[in-house]
């Protein structure tokens, strides 16, 4: 039984992720008393901006569906438009159950508000501007301190869950009165699930290859109060914001009958919309996509493997057939040929949105590059913390805010988990007094110090990092010295393959990759160690219609928010990580202004932009979906100066990182002595302006 299911909805879910049952004595339930509630969240703001006042801007951006207010503080050095500058939105707890999201989030406020004059951090106010929400699902923030505590995302909305034309009539009931709403189980042999032959307080899905019947439903802890037949199907929480945004919009009952219907949702979209100058936006919430990279939120691949209808008039053009199913891959080779296609530049991206293929679900593989390398310095700073650099990392879903930050809004978007039980330590079966031979440090050696460390550790390194036996050590060991392969690309492979420092949760606790209930063997035994509080013995309960289950298990929140002291080294890495990230963004500049007097008053005007810092200006996505206006180098016309050619503005896309330039020429009549002017204007990126006097540079080629 696994408490962290009782917020998911199907089965199909729950046998993702396992359930964690087992029976004994009760012990006290962990304690959430040092994080922050929603009304302390509030005071915390509060005292900050008052005495911070410079550099601190409360914002209430909208209120929840219970009326609370979403905070949103502003944070900037002194100096003009702090909406202007490049900016980095963070948002937490939009999940409503992510309260380590909440305490990372303040953690950052205080950081940047405390910074003193001349540390990194002060230096990065001067430039940028930090827009930090530390509790954006204020009606659910609360759950962890509830009684009984229930995990719950959605807000104060009035949802008719089972459409049956009442509302809030069943939720969870604390039938065990231990005041933690977890999981149920009842003997049935159609439940599709049984204990586990390792741990039998694990379930696992029922098996027809392996000959393993089910032998029990599981649900949400509660009774069926409505009398419809159904546990818990219609709680009191109404809908989720973090699954009421427009991208790749779900339509349920969870989500709302439109997106943007949840007023978290909606405000935090105006709010955003109105400062076009954030670049980088990191979302504190349940899944992670610097440890595991976001898959297609198209349900198995992206537009280039799913099929479409051509519409009738395009494929009358194309010369497809309108009644069959093609993918964007096979139009795209026979429309790129065409001569309209050809002339006008027209790129696939921009002709999957004409014929209607539906949005983009999949990173961008330029963005994606970002992405892992961000993931290099995340998992570096995570060890230095004592932390798990290899843990699961959970994956966002549709309607959700990251999403929707990447894909239609135009942000390089990161989702962080802040925290996550870590992968159990493998056993090494190095001998007394030696150093145990990792993945790492098998990765940072030549191949002849690899070899050199001779047949009989070889042999125990690949055993232990379940390299299928057909890779012997003979014949790793006549490839290093052939040179067909190196530590480094044999480790990379391992990886690949599921082994070594990326291996499974199941071959972390010594079963095989991809073993049912490895994993949550694995979330059990580091609760057993740290937090025993956090699971309830599996007990008998009599239901009021006579139905003998048993109720039990793990704590709703402990898989995502650990005791405070726990979480702290997890909270300071986060902050370091983003303040780090915000160094990293695009930052524009006019590298260059020269004026070549040509003679009869005619002067030529070369200007050159370019972007110094590490991130393009824009994602590819961004690029793609047309999120931003474009970079623009403009000579400003008027006080004397006319143009003779071209136009005022010559205009990139996207800039890259580093090299990145734009070039702008013009030939311009001006007296001697008028000041010509060029500005650089970006959304996101900064801005910049040079002038230079004319005639002052003389006569030139």
């Amino acid at each position: 039984m696994n408490r962290t299911l009782s917020g998911l909805r199907t089965a199909a879910a729950a046998a993702a992720l396992g359930l964690l049952v087992w029976g004994g004595t009760a012990v006290a339930a962990v304690s959430y008393q040092d994080y922050h509630s929603f009304a302390r969240v509030e005071q915390q703001l509060q005292a900050w901006s008052k005495d911070h006042p410079q550099e601190l801007k409360l914002l209430t951006v909208g209120r929840s569906a219970g009326g609370r207010p979403l905070y949103v503080v502003r944070i900037a050095g002194p100096g003009p438009d702090p909406d202007g500058r490049p900016a980095v939105f963070v948002g937490a707890n939009v999940a409503g159950y992510h309260n380590a999201g909440t305490e990372a989030a303040l953690d950052l406020i205080q950081t940047l508000a405390t910074a003193p004059a001349g540390s990194p951090a002060a230096k990065l106010l001067a430039t940028t501007t930090f827009y930090v929400g530390p509790a954006l699902n204020p009606d659910a923030h609360d759950g962890i301190f509830a009684t009984p505590r229930v995990r719950r995302g959605g807000n104060a909305q009035k949802v008719d869950h089972d459409v049956d034309g009442l509302t809030g009539e069943d939720g969870p009931d604390d039938l065990d009165g231990d005041g933690v709403i977890t999981r149920m189980r009842i003997p049935d042999a159609t439940g599709g699930w049984l204990p586990d032959a390792t741990d039998p307080r694990v379930l696992v899905k029922a098996d027809s290859l392996a000959q393993k019947a089910g032998a029990y439903r599981v649900e949400t802890e509660g009774k069926d109060d409505d009398g419809d037949g159904d546990y818990n199907e219609d709680a009191a929480d109404g809908v989720w914001p973090d699954r009421s945004f427009p991208h790749v919009f779900p339509y349920t009952p969870e989500s709302g009958p439109w997106a943007g219907y949840a007023p978290e949702a909606r405000a935090l979209l105006d709010f955003l919309f109105e400062r076009r100058n954030v670049a980088l936006a990191v979302v504190y919430g349940p899944a992670n996509n610097l440890l595991a990279a976001p898959q297609s939120l198209g349900g198995g691949g992206d537009l280039g493997t799913q099929k479409f209808k051509v519409p009738p008039q395009a494929a009358k053009a194309l010369g497809f057939d309108p009644e069959q199913e093609y993918t964007i891959d096979q139009i795209w080779d026979v429309a790129q040929n065409l001569p309209f296609v050809r002339q006008n530049g027209i790129t696939k991206e921009q002709l999957t949105q004409f014929l209607g293929a539906g949005p983009a679900t999949k990173v961008d593989a330029d963005d994606q590059a970002f992405l892992d390398k961000f993931a290099e310095g995340y998992k570096e700073r995570l060890k230095k913390a004592g932390l798990s650099a290899d843990r699961p990392g959970a994956q966002y879903g549709r309607g959700g805010f990251t999403p929707w930050l990447y894909y239609q809004y135009g942000a390089m978007a990161l989702e962080l988990d802040v925290w996550g039980i870590p992968k159990a330590e493998k056993k090494s079966e190095a001998k007394a007094g030696e150093e145990p031979l990792t993945p790492d440090k098998v990765a940072a050696m030549t191949s002849d110090q690899f070899v050199a460390l001779g047949k009989e550790k070889i042999e125990a390194f690949l055993k232990e990092n379940k390299v299928p036996p057909q890779f012997s050590a003979d014949m790793v060991i006549g490839a290093m010295k052939g040179g067909q392969i190196t530590p480094k690309a044999m480790i990379d492979r391992m990886k690949q393959m599921g082994g070594g420092a990326g291996g499974t949760g199941a071959a972390a606790v010594g079963g095989k990759p991809g073993e049912a209930g490895a994993r949550e063997r694995e979330v059990l035994a580091w609760v057993d160690a740290n937090t025993p509080g956090a699971f309830t013995p599996w007990a008998p309960v009599t239901l009021p219609d006579g139905t003998r289950v048993e109720v039990g298990g793990l704590d709703p929140f402990v898989e995502l928010n650990p005791p405070l002291a726990i979480l702290k080294p997890a909270v300071a890495a986060h902050t370091e990580t983003v303040l780090d990230l915000a160094g990293k963004l695009a930052r524009v500049e006019i590298l260059s202004l020269k004026v070549t007097d040509l003679g009869g008053g005619v002067y030529r005007v070369k200007a050159v932009a370019g972007n110094r810092g590490y991130l393009a200006s824009h994602t590819k996505q961004a690029a793609r979906a047309h999120a931003h206006i474009p970079v623009r180098l403009v000579l400003e016309l008027g006080k004397g100066i006319e143009l003779v050619t071209g136009y005022p503005a010559v205009t990139a896309e996207r800039l890259e990182g580093t090299t990145g330039t734009l070039a702008g020429e013009w030939l311009v009549k001006a007296a001697p002595g008028t000041k010509i002017v060029v500005d650089l204007m970006t959304d996101n990126a900064g801005h910049d302006q040079k002038s230079i006097t004319a005639g002052t540079a003389g006569k030139g080629a």
